[in-house]
């Protein structure tokens, strides 16, 4: 008997202390006893502390076997999976929700525009837009605007079509940088948490 599954990356468990294959990966199998294997016991909780668990292939072969020892696991998935324990159900805190968007946005805003502007400096950027002002119109201004103004847009619009992002709207399908760079951090988060648990459990076993 054949059965597939295919397990996710991570799992986040809040208040429950017995998780099932059925929490942590996608199973299909042709019998009709698939119900049965979704409900196979992969990992058993003890204690109230918030804390990470390490669920392997080799444990939920162990778990769907127990139930059916000539079932032959096939998995088209994660080799591992984290399990996030949460003792008790997050409540969260609008206003502290709001309180950490406005800091953080501020501190981004704030941190490009000084990125920038110290940028221009080392650039000279204001000496280059007099020159190229004295060479369209053969006289000297301190303050070119007329330069200045649509660089300045064409600034913010550069890097709004770079980021392919604006509020809740995209240029194109593609996945923005910011999100593949997330992607790709969530991917390493993920590989350091899965070898620490490997290790602190070989350690412990």
């Amino acid at each position: 008997m054949d059965i597939y599954i295919k397990p996710v990356k991570k799992y986040k468990a809040e208040a429950k202390k017995i998780i099932y294959l059925k929490d942590v990966a996608e199973v299909y199998c042709a019998d009709v006893k698939n119900e049965t294997f979704k409900n196979a016991v992969v990992l058993k909780i003890n204690g109230d502390k918030r804390q990470n668990y390490l669920v392997s292939i080799m444990d939920i072969i162990k778990a769907v076997t127990n139930l059916e020892p000539k079932a032959t696991v096939v998995n088209t998935g994660e080799t591992n999976v984290i399990v996030e324990f949460e003792p008790y159900p997050r409540k969260e805190n609008k206003l502290f929700t709001w309180f950490k968007i406005v800091a953080i946005s501020s501190i981004l805003f704030f941190g490009a525009a000084t990125a920038i502007m110290s940028f221009h400096t080392d650039g000279e950027i204001p000496k280059i837009m007099k020159g190229y002002y004295y060479m369209f119109f053969d006289m000297d201004e301190e303050v070119p605007y007329i330069l200045e103004i649509p660089y300045s847009i064409g600034l913010a619009v550069g890097i709004i079509v770079f980021f392919n992002h604006f509020s809740k709207m995209k240029i194109t399908m593609d996945p923005t940088p910011i999100e593949v760079q997330m992607t790709t951090y969530e991917d390493s988060v993920i590989k350091n948490e899965i070898e620490t648990l490997m290790k602190n459990k070989d350690g412990n076993g």
